[in-house]
């Protein structure tokens, strides 16, 4: 088993600022949800701007919030891209959506405020509550999502929402719900999962009144202006992704991508750090009803990539790769009084989803072109396992030339693995076909 040692160049004087969504919170479309993952638009034009074509067609098998293709349709490039998750295909799909006329909405926005106003004071009898023990007080609970005022609030722009007539503006309104329920709620995110804000308990409690001020401000000063610009621009855009964006399991859905149909693909799949996003927009998830039970929330989980431990997949084989093979081995011994006692199966899992997507990636790709793979390096164990270095082993084995590794940022470490490593590289791997 020979290991093979890549050169890692350091591009983090030019990623380091592109490589984060934050610059995308103030610019039109992208700052309709405050997403956390995922890179900025910037990102995207960076990587036009160094191929030496243009695209016909891109690919991007992990949508996220939508930038890739968002930013690709600005550009009038055709790009097709995958979601698994609901709420993240719903968020792509209503910032795809280019049919939003603003004498429309400022007459909807009329009519939905009017009926706020006009919200059953017994709003629970008309509106069901999300499901899940904690999302409002109960009898004996000790935390709970939304203070009774909140939810009662929310209750009412849902059943308003309700009362909207054309599904799109239905689906942008359920969006801007979406971007407020941390706001409104006792939590926040913080890394992998959902947590209490610091005294929750103790802070001024939001009236139903101002859930709905909060709301209506959005749809206002944020929604409405960004569509007047977007009418502007639609004059000189002819291109739409949003027929091009598929809801399902990336890895059974690209299939049905033609062969040798895409001369581009950029994408940030999920990292290999045990975060269920299932979690960290579980608020969104069940508010919205994307899920209702949790027979739908397994099932859902069941479908992502194996980047977390939530669902069980029985035991796996390890990848033939020799870096990955050499750090199971180095850690196999280090596997008790662990946190999770299925780390090792989701690491194998995680390569597996990898050597599937790559062997896709081949069938569809036309012959020397790009790939720009953002992802990062993981710690357990106390052991780096160099990620980057693993999917480039793999790509190379099937076929494609790796160009350079590029070190884009450093990352902290788990609280867990900090004692010995300090930080994580995260990378954009180039790869020709």
């Amino acid at each position: 088993m020979s290991v093979i040692a890549f050169e890692i160049r350091d591009f983090s004087a030019v990623y380091d600022s592109i490589m984060q969504f934050n610059k995308n919170k103030s610019v039109s479309i992208h700052q309709w949800y405050p997403f956390v993952e995922g890179y900025s638009k910037e990102f995207i034009e960076s990587i036009l701007q160094e191929i030496d074509y243009t695209p016909n067609l891109v690919l991007e098998p992990f949508s996220g919030s939508g930038t890739t293709a968002l930013e690709l349709q600005h550009k009038n490039i055709e790009c097709i891209s995958f979601e698994v998750s609901p709420f993240m295909h719903l968020l792509s799909s209503v910032k795809l959506y280019k049919g939003y006329e603003s004498k429309k909405l400022i007459s909807i926005i009329s009519s939905f405020k009017e009926n706020l106003t006009k919200s059953p004071k017994n709003i629970r009898k008309h509106q069901d509550i999300p499901f899940g023990k904690t999302v409002v007080k109960g009898e004996n609970s000790k935390k709970w999502n939304f203070n009774d005022e909140a939810l009662n609030g929310i209750l009412d722009i849902k059943f308003a929402i309700k009362k909207i007539k054309d599904v799109s503006y239905e689906n942008l309104f359920k969006i801007v719900l979406g971007s407020i329920l941390l706001e409104v709620s006792n939590l926040f995110r913080n890394g992998k999962c959902l947590s209490y804000k610091k005294d929750w308990e103790k802070r001024p409690i939001l009236s139903r009144v101002n859930v709905h001020k909060i709301f209506v401000d959005k749809l206002e000063n944020i929604i409405l202006r960004d569509i007047i610009n977007l009418e502007k621009d639609n004059n000189r855009e002819t291109l739409s992704n949003y027929p091009n964006l598929h809801f399902g399991d990336v890895r059974s859905s690209i299939k049905n991508v033609p062969d040798n149909s895409i001369d581009l693909i950029i994408t940030s799949p999920p990292y290999l750090n045990s975060r269920d996003y299932t979690d960290i927009y579980m608020l969104e998830l069940k508010v919205l009803d994307l899920i209702k039970n949790y027979q739908e929330l397994i099932q859902l989980r069941r479908n992502t990539l194996r980047s977390h431990v939530q669902v069980k997949h029985g035991t796996l084989e390890t990848l033939k790769a020799p870096t990955l093979e050499a750090y199971i081995d180095k850690v196999s011994t280090k596997t008790t009084g662990l946190w999770n006692s299925d780390l090792l199966n989701m690491i194998r899992g995680y390569f597996l989803d990898m050597q599937e997507m790559f062997i896709q990636f081949k069938r569809v790709m036309q012959p020397e072109k790009f790939i720009y793979f953002n992802v990062a390096n993981s710690a357990y164990f106390g052991e780096e396992i160099v990620v980057d270095q693993i999917i480039s082993e793999i790509a190379v084995k099937l076929g494609f030339r790796l160009i350079e590794i590029r070190k884009a940022r450093n990352l902290k470490a788990s609280s867990q693995q900090s004692d010995t490593i300090k930080h994580l590289r995260e990378s954009v791997i180039i790869f020709q076909s």
